[in-house]
């Protein structure tokens, strides 16, 4: 890989003996689905809000500079969303040495040994082929202690390649592209010691909390469409004519409500239940031996057997059981139990390294650790 142009060595607080490797800046993309929901979220609030500012001086009601405030903040809300990928992300550069991965943004600057990284997530980009955002983690220990240190690449041209480059691995010859099967993303000389996918619902503890509060919002929006009917009815009795100016902000403003109410429950309905069942079927792990590896939808986690202590299994519905990764790392004094001790599990879009609604986790632990007895939290702690 090309290292790119010159760089001032002293501004990333390279060491006399390190080398870059590589050099990197985000590429022209498409931004991330939260950075073009929020201003659309916003846009629609400040429009509600707006219709009733209008209504209500138009009344002569009092209030209408309360909505005329919601109006402002949402129109900053949105305007920010906008703007602030330009210069949060857009500056960025990525830094890989023969000893750090780096990111630097002016002055502020973030860097992780290679040697401590615990795992690496890439999120491929939804619209744009071969471009990615790479995490990558150092993640010990729990408890009170807990803490992680983050370096993101994002929008980062194969991140894949960059991967490897920072694992000290080789690929091979291929297309670095969300749509490449799983097993075609191993190294030279790679092979698959285990395979198995989740079974059970597919959904977890947040999905159905998810669904449930869009359904929640639906039916909100139902009893809502409800009163404000029975509301402009009345309007009628008392000799506002529909039609009217006054009418007419109204039911423009209650109808805004309504849509936006359903429209987000809706989301979250389908987020809660359909998204997450799908995103389940395109789930798959791997154990091969050097790595254990998940996909899931377009995100892929990236995880070394040697960080792997121990493999903690939690009861799950159906006979079935979530396999936690308990990770060492180096200097570490402690290990990450992968969320395997916090009341909810960890949300599966986020791809932790756990292995959710698995029949047999003692033959995987069999194969990962050797052994079959459960790990002693005590113990580790």
């Amino acid at each position: 890989m090309s290292v790119g142009p010159p760089v001032d060595r002293s501004s990333l607080r390279l060491l006399p003996s390190e080398s870059i490797l590589w050099l990197g800046r985000p590429e022209v993309a498409p931004r991330d689905g939260f950075w073009v929901v929020t201003p659309i979220v916003a846009l629609a609030v400040a429009i509600i809000a707006g219709l009733f500012t209008v209504l209500l001086a138009v009344a002569h009601l009092p209030g209408w500079q309360g909505s005329a405030i919601v109006v402002c903040y949402s129109v900053v809300l949105g305007v920010g969303a906008l703007l602030a990928p330009r210069y949060a992300l857009d500056p960025c550069e990525f830094v890989v040495t023969d000893r750090r991965v780096i990111w630097r943004r002016g002055r502020s600057t973030r860097w992780v040994d290679r040697d401590a990284i615990s795992f690496a997530r890439i999120r491929w980009h939804r619209s744009v082929p071969g471009v990615g955002q790479l995490e990558l983690v150092r993640s010990v220990p729990f408890g009170p202690l807990a803490r992680s240190q983050r370096v993101v690449f994002h929008d980062v041209r194969s991140p894949d390649a960059v991967l490897a480059l920072v694992r000290g691995a080789e690929l091979a010859e291929r297309t670095s592209d969300a749509q490449v099967p799983l097993v075609d993303r191993l190294d030279v000389g790679e092979t698959v010691a285990w395979g198995a996918g989740p079974e059970g619902s597919l959904m977890g503890v947040r999905d159905a909390a998810t669904a449930l509060l869009g359904i929640a919002l639906v039916v909100v929006g139902i009893v809502y469409a409800g009163e404000a009917g029975r509301v402009l009815l009345g309007l009628e009795s008392i000799g506002l004519a529909p039609g009217s100016l006054v009418w007419t902000l109204l039911f423009c403003a209650l109808a805004a409500t309504f849509c936006l109410l359903a429209l987000v429950g809706g989301v979250l309905v389908w987020w809660g239940t359909a998204r997450a069942r799908a995103e389940g079927r395109d789930t798959e792990y791997l154990v091969t031996d050097r790595r254990v590896l998940i996909r899931r939808g377009r995100t892929e986690l990236s995880l070394d057997r040697a960080r792997v202590f121990d493999v903690a299994a939690r009861p799950s519905l159906f006979g079935l059981s979530h396999a936690f990764f308990i990770l060492d790392g180096k200097e570490a004094r402690a290990l990450g139990d992968s969320g395997a001790l916090s009341g909810m599990l960890p949300a599966r879009d986020a791809v932790p390294p756990v292995f959710y609604e698995l029949r047999d986790v003692e033959a995987l632990r069999a194969l990962l650790i050797g052994r079959t007895s459960r790990p002693s939290f005590e113990d580790a702690a």
